[in-house]
């Protein structure tokens, strides 16, 4: 199993860094703050729904990280790399859930996007009150489906900036020997680099 995550961490990395390049070098855009690259981190609150061996466990609720980095291949579209951290608990059963995912995106309207992705996922759990605490859990296929809106509050530039971006998202690990669709909420920030002037069309003032 090791070695299928790095195997799959290795090709999902050589995609993402073949998508990029000067893919706006083609056409003149008009400026927009959803320009050029992207990074960013956000924080959210999840709900992690856990089926250990066909036994339903129910719900896991607890905090997590992530973080992305792509760039916009289009006006609308993006490609980029997506990594979650997250610890989950539930009584005396603690563990955590995460992944990394070559994510795609689409912009629906003005700043609203949805977002789709595959990788690799985690769980795992451990219950502290009992005798044998060996790690329980899986890896394998991780899925992504969600939604976000960029806002910049923030002094506009001709073109990228900083932007906070409410988001939610459902992720799915069909894989191993816990199985697990979880939940996430929260806001991200996120920095875009923009296109430099001679990618742009510039206004006549």
């Amino acid at each position: 199993m090791r070695r299928q995550l790095l195997v799959s961490l290795a090709v999902l990395v050589v995609l993402a860094a073949g998508a990029a390049g000067p893919a706006h070098a083609q056409t003149l855009e008009e400026p927009r703050a959803r320009q050029g690259y992207w990074i960013g981190f956000g924080f959210f609150g999840l709900a992690s729904h856990l089926t250990e061996e066909g036994k339903d466990l129910g719900f896991y609720t607890g905090r997590g990280f992530t973080l992305r980095f792509g760039e916009l291949l289009t006006k609308r579209l993006g490609l980029g790399l997506q990594i979650d951290i997250g610890s989950i608990g539930k009584g005396s059963d603690q563990g955590g859930v995460g992944g990394l995912v070559l994510e795609g995106s689409a912009r629906l309207w003005r700043n609203l996007s949805a977002h789709t992705g595959v990788g690799i996922g985690y769980v795992e759990a451990t219950d502290n009150n009992s005798l044998d605490k060996t790690l329980r859990g899986g890896a394998g296929s991780y899925y992504l489906l969600g939604a976000s809106y960029d806002i910049f509050p923030f002094a506009k530039r001709l073109t990228g900036g900083w932007a906070i971006i409410p988001a939610v998202d459902f992720r799915i690990m069909p894989d191993g020997n816990i199985h697990t669709y979880t939940f996430f909420a929260g806001l991200q920030i996120l920095r875009w680099s923009g296109l430099p002037r001679e990618m742009l069309i510039m206004p006549e003032e």
